[in-house]
């Protein structure tokens, strides 16, 4: 029998991911800094890695420079798939704030979170 505590959180989940495919539905409105500040919202405050690794993977298709600093603090997530995504991000963005960051990265516990920050440093140092 599920709790009534973890029915809220799953819906609560569900209605993250809902406003999270809202944000990112239409691309011409994914640019909007409200659609950045939201997304950034889902990223720092999401219960949900999936909606958290979903939020850092619409940043980095927006490429928006405001993301940069809470990605970097994604690259710490407990969630790897978290991890990964703000990794992809960082080296979509090209910023090099990011750099000293994906260099620790490398050093990340798990061998394809390792991958995904030398790819964006790459991305990052090559441009």
């Amino acid at each position: 029998m599920v709790s009534k505590s973890k029915k809220k959180s799953n819906v609560h989940g569900h209605n993250e991911v809902k406003t999270l495919h809202m944000h990112t539905a239409n691309t011409s409105d994914i640019s909007s800094e409200k659609s950045v500040e939201q997304l950034i919202q889902e990223l720092k405050e999401s219960n949900n890695e999936i909606v958290r690794s979903s939020a850092a993977g619409a940043l980095g298709h927006i490429k928006s420079e405001t993301a940069v600093e809470p990605l970097i603090r994604a690259l710490k997530d407990t969630h790897v798939y978290v991890r990964h995504g703000a990794a992809w991000a960082l080296g979509e963005i090209k910023s090099e704030k990011a750099i000293e960051a994906l260099r620790q990265a490398l050093n990340d516990e798990d061998e394809v979170m390792r991958g995904k920050a030398a790819e964006a440093l790459g991305k990052i140092q090559g441009s």
